[in-house]
């Protein structure tokens, strides 16, 4: 019940795009996301991947923002952010126990993706037309993987974000941005939803990290108002699981999530509003 209570508070908002005024302001986007994950085995040997172009995984990114201006020197913000994407990848990989190899089965995976965070920040102006960020989010994750019906996974976790960034004004209405953030993944899991023969299953995950570089482009329509594009990737690493016991086709076994490599990116199409 608290992991909901948390996700429905921080389904509030996200983004990262800055106000340079006191008050409050609200940023929306329409998101799309191009997957490329792999799984590989302890020889990493490829065993699996999920593959999609950015018209495949669609979803939005909100973020709630208050900005306290410190005159001259910078200034604070605090956001609440929250993407959410779903959609369809194209699975590349093998039956449980075939020995068929990588490639033996083409197949559709259903996904919806959760991301959400808190983060405080603080801008300092160095010229009218240069800004250095940097700050910490606390964030949380959940990808819903549907292989078949059957066949459901779910991988969760907490993350502590540094990041820092550069704007640059090309002029009072329009900037381009740089952002680099890591997230550190704080006791990630993948559980296994039940089945005819198996009670939900949860492996410990060895570590799950990211990195992300954004580009962000804003440019100011109307003083209350800015139109943004954003450019984001995100390189995705996760580290063999632990095992737990599993009944696959009757008999029993063990189960683990292997080690993965994803190289995803996101394109986001939006505005900020400020009050």
């Amino acid at each position: 019940m608290k992991r909901y209570l948390v996700i429905l508070i921080l389904l509030l908002m996200s983004s990262n795009l800055l106000a340079q005024k006191s008050g409050f302001s609200l940023s929306t986007a329409l998101v799309g996301m191009s997957m490329d994950y792999r799984e590989y085995d302890d020889n990493d040997k490829i065993l699996d991947s999920e593959m999609s172009d950015f018209n495949e995984m669609i979803g939005g990114d909100f973020s709630f923002i208050y900005t306290k201006d410190l005159e001259s020197k910078g200034y604070l913000e605090f956001s609440i952010n929250t993407m959410f994407i779903s959609g369809e990848t194209e699975y590349v990989g093998a039956y449980l126990s075939s020995g068929l190899g990588y490639g033996s089965l083409i197949s559709q995976t259903k996904n919806i993706i959760f991301d959400h965070d808190v983060d405080f920040e603080y801008t300092h102006k160095f010229i009218d037309r240069f800004e250095l960020n940097y700050g910490l989010a606390l964030g949380y994750r959940s990808w819903r993987r549907e292989l078949s019906p059957s066949q459901v996974e779910v991988y969760n976790w907490y993350s502590i974000r540094p990041h820092i960034g550069f704007i640059g004004h090309k002029s009072k209405k329009f900037s381009l941005g740089l952002t680099l953030e890591y997230q550190y993944g704080i006791n990630p899991t993948m559980t296994i939803l039940a089945d005819s023969e198996n009670p939900d299953t949860t492996v410990n995950l060895g570590s799950a990290g990211i990195f992300q570089l954004s580009l962000p482009v804003k440019y100011t329509i109307h003083k209350k108002v800015d139109l943004f594009v954003e450019y984001v990737y995100q390189y995705q690493t996760i580290d063999k699981s632990d095992t737990a016991p599993y009944i696959l086709n009757g008999a029993p076994a063990r189960v683990y999530e292997p080690r993965s490599v994803a190289n995803n990116q996101y394109a986001k199409f939006g505005a900020l509003f400020k009050f």
